[in-house]
């Protein structure tokens, strides 16, 4: 469950993420970039443990909309997607508001640094269209080290949500990780450890695979 809602929050966190980004970072200095890059920085700043909170006293004690925590409803039996939805909405939008924040000012950032750079000077000489540099030339090349924080992300996703986890009590690893470690069970945790190690590894090397791809300077050996 936890993986699940991991990957579905981080997945729509970095999609959107990137796209504020690029939108921020095309005509930097301007209002719309200011006030998304202003709201980044807040947004960015607020803990998960926060954001939960506040959310969960908006949405399920003051209105009502949604649950506050629990996969499913007290003494519920069986599968049922329409609750799993309804119990899983707010953990999503704790983790995507906080990936958005991230992922936006890494892409603006990125998107700044390239934005001087002689090739793009040179393909906009041509003749080509801003809109071809920006896609083509300037946003291919900015992701890179987006990608790099990407690889370590979903490395770290197979570790659960300690966090959101535990303010939901939504089980998953992370939960496991909390109960093992007050414990003192530290066998239970070397499995957990090797597990979150090896899938960082992986997505690292995914990553590298990557930055060819993206740029064809890069040749893998």
């Amino acid at each position: 469950n936890t993986l699940r809602l991991a990957g579905i929050a981080t997945v729509l966190g970095i999609g959107l993420g990137v796209t504020v980004g690029i939108i921020a970072g095309r005509k930097p200095g301007r209002i719309l970039d200011s006030a998304l890059n202003t709201i980044a920085f807040f947004v960015g700043a607020v803990p998960p443990f926060v954001s939960g909170l506040i959310l969960q006293l908006a949405f399920a004690v003051s209105l009502g909309w949604l649950p506050a925590a629990g996969v499913y409803p007290a003494g519920h039996r069986g599968f049922d997607l329409v609750l799993m939805v309804k119990h899983g909405t707010l953990p999503v939008l704790v983790v995507a508001v906080q990936t958005i924040a991230q992922y936006a000012r890494y892409t603006r950032a990125s998107l700044l640094d390239v934005a001087s750079a002689d090739y793009l000077r040179t393909a906009r000489a041509k003749g080509i269209s801003d809109r071809q540099v920006l896609v083509k030339h300037q946003v291919r090349n900015a992701m890179l080290p987006v990608v790099t924080v990407l690889g370590v992300d979903f490395g770290q996703l197979i570790g659960g949500l300690i966090i959101t986890e535990n303010i939901f009590e939504y089980p998953g690893m992370g939960v496991y990780f909390i109960k093992s470690a007050f414990d003192g069970d530290f066998p239970r945790l070397l499995p957990f450890l090797v597990v979150i190690t090896v899938s960082v590894i992986l997505f690292n090397l995914i990553a590298d695979v990557m930055y060819a791809i993206l740029d064809p300077r890069i040749r893998l050996a």
